[in-house]
């Protein structure tokens, strides 16, 4: 029997909400003894929160399924007001060259970036893709290029979120920027020496340089770009504006670029 009439929009919405989505597991937490909240980022819904229950248990279908940067198609109930269902999860991709510990501290804080940046059920195509492409260039890049690899990825998120700022030209005239280049304290864009402001605080030449290239420069390219500097000497700046755009500082960011 064919639906019709004013039951069948709803019937159709109801649909449309518990198809399956592509996603990221960004965080489990545990719910009561047996179940366990999940959070996942699904390309065209944005941050989804659902119910997994019994995942604890031995038999139960989530298990290995909802494993932490897991890319997955899961299947969430409708949205009734409260706290949805995960019903059901199948593994599209386990990212078991995470867990080496320093790619591991870099792809968590990379998550962690993209949870705070979306909102609850806003679709944001952009930042699933990067955080996508992120984890897997997290997963197969020489160790060392980490750090490197990481700051590519924060600046691109910032540019994403229209919280990056002209990297080429003084926020306050305009001016394309010489060699003196300035942090400003308000505004956190860069100036040039007129706009200042006292204390003046200085960005070097090379730290600009590479936040210019791996702007311009594919992912996959950033492994083997040429820095004069290493990564964590421009760490500080992105740093700033990434504390601005989400009003929190990462302790993982902290600890990755703490590393030798």
């Amino acid at each position: 029997m064919t639906t019709s009439g004013p039951a069948a929009p709803a019937a159709r919405q109801r649909r449309r909400r518990t198809e399956p989505v592509r996603a990221i597991v960004l965080r489990r937490s545990d719910f009561r003894e047996s179940s366990r909240i999940v959070t996942c980022l699904a390309r065209e819904h944005g941050r989804m929160v659902g119910l997994a229950k019994g995942a604890h248990r031995p038999d139960s279908p989530f298990l290995g399924r909802i494993d932490f940067l897991n890319e997955v198609v899961a299947t969430f109930s409708a949205d009734c007001g409260g706290l949805r269902l995960l019903e059901r999860v199948e593994l599209v991709r386990e990212r078991r060259g995470l867990r080496e510990p320093t790619r591991f501290l870099a792809a968590s804080h990379l998550a962690r970036l993209c949870d705070v940046a979306v909102p609850d059920g806003q679709p944001e195509p952009r930042v699933f893709d990067l955080l996508l492409g992120g984890l897997s260039l997290l997963e197969r890049c020489p160790l060392p290029t980490v750090g490197l690899v990481v700051l590519g990825l924060e600046v691109r998120l910032l540019e994403l979120l229209g919280a990056l700022p002209d990297l080429h030209h003084c926020a306050h005239c305009e001016t394309p920027l010489g060699d003196h280049v300035f942090v400003h304290a308000e505004s956190h864009g860069l100036v040039c020496r007129e706009h200042a402001g006292m204390p003046r605080t200085p960005v070097a030449a090379e730290v600009i340089a590479l936040l210019r290239a791996l702007l311009v420069t594919s992912g996959r390219q950033w492994p083997a770009l040429t820095a004069a500097i290493p990564a964590t000497r421009a760490a500080a700046l992105p740093a700033r504006w990434l504390a601005v755009a989400t009003e929190q500082r990462s302790p993982l960011r902290a600890m990755l670029f703490a590393q030798p």
